[in-house]
């Protein structure tokens, strides 16, 4: 019987590929770089496929599959030891882990699963005019910002979209749960949240494409059109295990949208001042392959091989949508600026990342972050008899919409 490692050799392999880089740069200027596929043996292997509930048995019979994916498991050791020496010499700011839940796969065959094809902003993302205006809220300055909307109550738990191109699911009800729960002064910690999977299978007709990728802000137009969204309880997620018929009938309404605003594209002082004033953002940007190995830190997309940006920041390209939930800036060193960035949940789960979210680099429309940027405006509901726990009325229960003060302001504010 093999002897497996113990439950924390993950997080020695963490430490050793953050604390290698330094110990090879304080020991000699002349050694090269070394990477830590020496130190991974099978049981390592066995241990994270044990940690993230995968199974690639080395039987005879799967004994090549088995091969294939450790290869690649070192292979991606190898990036990540690359990058994290450029990371202890103060080339980026962000390092990089095999600990997650895609250190088996290659760069195409993390894109081919869990990103959507690309998506061109430029044709269906139209301005709802500026935000940040005197008009709107003379009290609000330039920044610099910090706002962090979880600590706020109104975000439910982090998903996971698995091997499906919906992110942009994920991004517009995360976002729009946001909106609701700040609308109806309401904690939503606890709370399910709303239905991904509807808008996978209904929402096709606004120019949505279910596992092949959408926008948030079409996202909005068909719940709008369509009188609200359902629960995630009773429209349960299956990704694409699904024949793609639209279930939504007589469906429970779970949130409504009164309007979509969508925020200049490029305009990332407006992106600010929506996420410092007004709650969370639905964001829609380029991932490069790099990203999947992502561990903490701002993430800037640098390449230690290149030396240069992976991203591109143009609307073009998107391939993700996550949402913008807060801001910050780190702190300044002797031997690093202050760096802005944005926080940023995914839909990845929380053994990714940093408890499934991120750090961006702001101010500089890093991958097009502020390119496909939209919010809802979403209607108060006054709770009568006939709403659910959750949170969800029936499409029986008499409802009165009553505008909040922050979606007033922008739609006297809007240019629509």
């Amino acid at each position: 019987m093999r002897n497996l490692t113990p439950p924390w050799t993950m997080l020695r392999l963490s430490l050793l590929l953050l604390v290698l880089p330094v110990l090879v740069v304080v020991a000699t200027t002349t050694t090269t770089t070394t990477t830590t596929t020496s130190s991974l043996s099978d049981d390592d292997f066995h241990n994270w496929l044990s940690v993230h509930s995968k199974s690639y048995s080395n039987n005879t019979s799967n004994l090549d599959e088995w091969k294939h994916r450790f290869s690649i498991f070192q292979e991606n050791a190898r990036l990540v030891q690359r990058h994290n020496d450029a990371f202890a010499k103060g080339e980026t700011s962000f390092t990089m882990t095999i600990d997650g839940p895609f250190a088996d796969l290659t760069d195409q065959e993390f894109t081919q699963l869990y990103l959507m094809d690309s998506q061109d902003c430029s044709a269906t993302h139209r301005s709802s005019g500026k935000l940040h205006t005197a008009s709107i809220d003379s009290t609000i300055d330039s920044g610099p910002y910090d706002i962090d909307w979880r600590t706020k109550g109104i975000l439910t738990a982090v998903k996971n979209q698995g091997a499906c191109g919906s992110c942009w699911t994920f991004s517009t009800t995360g976002c729009l749960e946001a909106h609701t729960c700040l609308a109806q002064n309401r904690d939503c910690t606890h709370w399910l949240g709303l239905a991904e999977q509807q808008l996978v299978d209904c929402a096709q007709d606004f120019n949505n494409h279910g596992c092949n990728g959408g926008l948030p802000s079409q996202a909005y137009e068909y719940i709008k059109y369509n009188g609200g969204i359902d629960l995630e309880t009773s429209y349960l997620y299956v990704a694409n295990k699904t024949d793609g018929t639209c279930k939504a009938k007589d469906f429970t309404i779970g949130a409504q949208v009164a309007g979509v605003y969508n925020i200049t594209s490029r305009d990332e002082d407006d992106l600010m001042h929506a996420i410092a004033t007004l709650g969370p953002v639905s964001i829609a940007y380029q991932v490069s392959p790099d990203f999947r190995l992502y561990q903490h830190g701002v993430y800037d997309s640098y390449n230690a091989t290149t030396k240069k940006i992976m991203c591109k920041s143009d609307n073009h390209h998107v391939n993700h949508a996550v949402v913008a939930v807060g801001m910050g800036q780190t702190a300044k060193t002797k031997d690093l600026p202050v760096t802005p960035f944005y926080i940023v949940r995914n839909s990845w789960g929380t053994s990714w990342g940093m408890e499934g979210h991120f750090w961006m680099k702001r101010g500089e429309n890093l991958c097009g972050v502020s390119d496909c940027a939209s919010f809802p405006l979403v209607p108060k509901t006054k709770q009568k008899d006939g709403q659910d726990a959750a949170g969800g009325t029936s499409a029986e229960t008499t409802t009165k919409i009553i505008t909040t003060t922050h979606n007033a302001a922008l739609l006297r504010g809007s240019s629509e």
